[in-house]
């Protein structure tokens, strides 16, 4: 048993994507600040990223492979991106329904993800000699029998809308976009289907565990494919949005309203902006939404002939099209220093922009491309707190409809202000490092 006041380690182990990155790096802020070692074990592209926070870095190097380069320029390989990759292939995919997408997409993803997961393993067990540290924090749809079973005690943190994560038939399946009041035969179709589209998945990833570790997955669903931590399980939500009152929380499970990081980054509004008329709203489609060409450009012409005023997280295609005059946009955004200037956030609905938008309170009309971005939208419309578009096939006058009714809507624009204050004045991170160093001191 480690003695009371003692300096921990915490391994921090992401998933690959900004969005969970920023989550685990707001979390981590507090376990730094109470004097403790935080290591993250991230891969390579995200090298010397976490550094400059006072946090160590362990990299894992995924194996070459033929079709993660283009070409070879100055004696070296050129990466794809990935997202734009995923994108061209799956571009139309996005137009579909949610249970089609999860058939045609995410669990073609996921598949990607178990088996990128398998090979890390090793690297994971070098990683974990090489820091030892008293408690694990992981992040990630598919678990890893090196972190879950390594004899170390470990938290899951669940950076995602929590409906896959708490598994109760009292709220609507995960990734659906259904409605808590709405049709239940609709849900229990969707359930349905989403485990016919799984069990592959789910048994690869069962049959994979058992010869680790011995011990199978949870069989409620076939999403189930991280086992749930005998120590903390924690998932980020702000209070206005979950399901807590239909779903009491399992034991040894954590609701924070979101795990904000903190950097020195600032932003001006640029010139061209400054003295145009009209409120001033952030588009930010993450990382397969600014990826898409179509995508992007269908939306920015519509909101060409809105009165107001827009920045834009223009991502990789950030040279491949212009922008209209009521907008300036960038490759990469500041996106915590951008969000307390605006006046609304159109977004893709990714669970890390929603906490984040929360925290700084902003009304959101979300776009939702794939996944829990579906439940984001929705549980933001029926909780009143915002709307929700389909951004491929809304009309124009929907689309600058909403926007204006949002940025004119001095009620929501006071609730939502209200609710940032409360969660900026929250002690989420505090309690969470608190209940990390109670794990060390009782393992």
């Amino acid at each position: 048993m480690r003695q009371r006041g003692g300096r921990l380690t915490v391994l921090f182990t992401p998933l690959d994507g900004w969005g969970h990155i920023n989550a685990n790096h707001g979390f981590a802020e507090a376990l730094r600040d109470r004097g403790h070692r935080v290591v993250f074990a991230v891969d390579a592209k995200f090298e010397g990223k976490l550094k400059p926070f006072g946090f160590e870095e362990e990299i894992h190097r995924p194996k070459p492979k033929a079709s993660d380069t283009e070409a070879i320029e100055n004696g070296g390989p050129v990466v794809v991106d990935i997202y734009a990759e995923l994108v061209r292939k799956y571009a139309d995919v996005f137009k579909l329904t949610p249970i089609e997408i999860i058939d045609r997409f995410v669990a073609t993803a996921f598949g990607s993800m178990l088996d990128t997961s398998r090979e890390r393993e090793e690297q994971y067990r070098q990683i974990i000699a090489k820091v030892n540290p008293d408690v694990i924090v992981v992040d990630s749809y598919i678990g890893s029998p090196t972190l879950t079973h390594s004899g170390k005690p470990w938290v899951w943190l669940y950076s995602a809308a929590p409906h896959l994560c708490v598994n109760s038939s009292k709220v609507p399946p995960g990734w659906s976009g259904l409605p808590l009041n709405g049709n239940r035969e609709e849900w229990t179709q969707f359930k349905q289907q989403f485990d016919s589209i799984f069990t592959d998945l789910y048994n690869r990833t069962n049959k994979w565990y058992k010869f680790k570790v011995k011990p199978s997955l949870d069989e409620q669903h076939m999403a189930f494919l991280h086992p749930v931590s005998p120590y903390l399980n924690i998932y980020m939500y702000p209070k206005e949005l979950d399901y807590e009152e239909t779903h009491p929380l399992p034991e040894k499970f954590r609701r924070v309203d979101g795990f904000v990081r903190t950097t020195d980054d600032t932003f001006e509004i640029p010139e061209q902006l400054v003295d145009k008329p009209g409120k001033l709203i952030f588009l930010s489609m993450g990382s397969f939404g600014c990826a898409n060409m179509e995508l992007m450009t269908r939306i920015t012409g519509i909101l060409a002939k809105s009165e107001h005023r827009y920045i834009v997280s223009k991502g990789p295609l950030h040279d491949k099209y212009e922008l209209p005059d009521n907008m300036w946009g960038s490759q990469f955004l500041p996106q915590t220093a951008v969000l307390p200037l605006v006046d609304l956030v159109i977004t893709h609905g990714g669970n890390n922009t929603v906490t984040e938008t929360f925290f700084y309170g902003k009304p959101m009309l979300v776009l939702p491309l794939f996944g829990d971005q579906f439940d984001n939208a929705q549980r933001l419309e029926e909780t009143g707190l915002g709307l929700r578009l389909n951004p491929f096939n809304c009309t124009d006058e929907e689309l600058l409809s909403a926007v204006d009714q949002l940025v004119n809507d001095s009620v929501l624009s006071e609730t939502m202000a209200s609710i940032g204050e409360r969660i900026r004045k929250s002690n989420d991170k505090e309690m969470v490092a608190k209940l990390i160093e109670q794990i060390a001191i009782n393992k």
